[in-house]
């Protein structure tokens, strides 16, 4: 998966006007044998940041597609998560247009000036060591290129660090601290913990929406999902689940979070644009671990007491699948 970003562009008025009236958004695949599938997201921004347009485009080889946006706004930003085979052959253009339709060209952007995600840039990659010192823990950093460890992020006390999430559009590392209550930020270009944020009793996992800057917490122990707003580093919701909520799964194509509740045998569906629970999917006993695939919108929970793995369609949030494995299946990863 890559994500791309136009950042914040200003489009004030100027004599009543607004330069940009509208947005243009040219995707160009270049694979003459696979496609990709885009995720366009654009948001107005005004006190808050509200999305205002998503659409998922597959992209067919050798296709190009076109789409045209209202963008008589203050200011905006258009953010595209690519996936599929052909993620790296698969450009594309951001347009502004004024009220004549005639390009502006302050308000263009091609991929090479667009923010790349998903840590393509450094390809680190973080580990949470939940019990490395009898008085500190630490998040050890690998170098995806050598697999070298090239640091070590000191977190004091015993946190009993339980889980670790990453935003790749805005490089930040989420570290769970399970015995304290609280959840680390850590910045990936100087790799420090910038800031520490109180969630509920016991946070276990983690789950990251890049697309919209959001951070889900399980907290074991009270039966909730915390919301963190990534821009603020502040907890804006806190949504009840079922007993011993566990693994953080999101699929950022929907915007759907799925959090499989071990004492309930269920999963609780969260949406992302309500946060709130939208429904309850009975999966097998005692489930742990989730995976989602935003490309086929397929999610996976592993069922420890069962041996099994729940596949639930994205589309009807039902089961549609059940799968035997090996004895108490534990975590889950999923390659789009």
């Amino acid at each position: 998966m890559a994500i791309l970003s136009t950042g914040p562009i200003e489009n004030n008025a100027v004599s009543d006007v607004r330069p940009t009236q509208q947005v243009t958004v040219k995707i160009d695949n270049r694979n003459s044998l696979d496609g990709s599938v885009v995720l366009i997201q654009g948001y107005n921004l005004t006190s808050t940041r509200t999305l205002y347009v998503s659409e998922q485009i597959s992209i067919d080889p050798d296709q190009v597609v076109t789409r045209t946006y209202f963008a008589n706004l203050d200011a905006f930003e258009f953010v595209f998560t690519v996936e599929g085979v052909a993620i790296e052959q698969t450009e594309i253009s951001v347009w502004g247009k004024n009220e004549t339709g005639q390009l502006v060209a302050a308000h263009r952007l091609v991929s090479s000036e667009l923010d790349v995600g998903v840590n393509i840039a450094t390809n680190a990659v973080y580990t949470a060591n939940f019990n490395s010192l009898d008085t500190t823990e630490d998040v050890t950093v690998i170098d995806g290129l050598t697999n070298t460890v090239i640091d070590a992020i000191t977190i004091p006390g015993l946190n009993f660090l339980t889980g670790i999430g990453v935003n790749s559009l805005t490089n930040r590392i989420y570290a769970v601290n399970f015995n304290s209550d609280t959840v680390s930020v850590i910045d990936g270009v100087t790799n420090t913990v910038i800031a520490t944020i109180p969630v509920q009793v016991n946070p276990f996992r983690i789950g990251v929406n890049p697309a919209t800057n959001r951070i889900y917490v399980s907290n074991f122990t009270s039966n909730t999902v915390s919301v963190i707003d990534g821009l603020t580093n502040s907890v804006i919701d806190t949504i009840p689940v079922g007993v011993t909520p566990a693994e953080v799964a999101v699929n950022t194509s929907t915007n759907a979070i799925y959090v499989p509740n071990r004492d309930t045998d269920n999963v609780s569906v969260i949406s992302g644009l309500t946060n709130t629970v939208i429904t309850t999917v009975p999966v097998g006993n005692n489930p742990n671990g989730a995976g989602a695939n935003p490309l086929t919108n397929r999610v996976y929970i592993s069922n420890q007491d069962d041996n099994t793995i729940s596949v639930i369609d994205g589309e009807t949030n039902t089961v549609i699948a059940t799968i035997p494995v090996g004895a108490r299946p534990f975590a889950v990863g999923v390659n789009p």
